[in-house]
């Protein structure tokens, strides 16, 4: 799990250790149980990017083949579809975890990584 931001800077890691505490790694560490966790919220974040170079190769090659084979309507049908395949999406699941002594974190990880966390707040042991 990677920290995004909060209270141990915006680089680091997280993870839980063998012995059962949520330990994250930033510019500072910090070694939390479970009853310090306050809060844990977890929300996906999706965003949408258009790729230049996958534009140009794309634009390249689809005016030149269309361009020979339909002429100059081609050619702007095939930079048409270049630009409609080149924008790309991004999807982050991002939990923000907020502890007992007022500091947060936000991490950004796998699916299987925020069912974890949301396992390891909930479970008593």
């Amino acid at each position: 799990m990677k920290i995004v931001r909060g209270s141990f800077g915006n680089s680091g890691s997280a993870y839980i250790s063998r012995d059962e505490m949520l330990v994250v790694e930033g510019a500072t560490k910090g070694v939390f149980g479970r009853g310090d966790i306050n809060s844990l919220i977890a929300r996906t974040d999706k965003e949408r990017k258009f790729g230049a170079i996958g534009f140009l190769i794309g634009a390249l090659v689809l005016a030149t083949i269309l361009g020979i084979l339909f002429g100059v309507i081609g050619a702007v049908i095939g930079i048409i579809l270049a630009v409609a395949g080149s924008f790309y999406s991004q999807k982050s699941n991002i939990v923000e975890i907020v502890f007992s002594d007022d500091r947060r974190v936000e991490l950004d990880c796998t699916p299987r990584g925020v069912k974890k966390l949301i396992q390891y707040k909930d479970s008593t042991s």
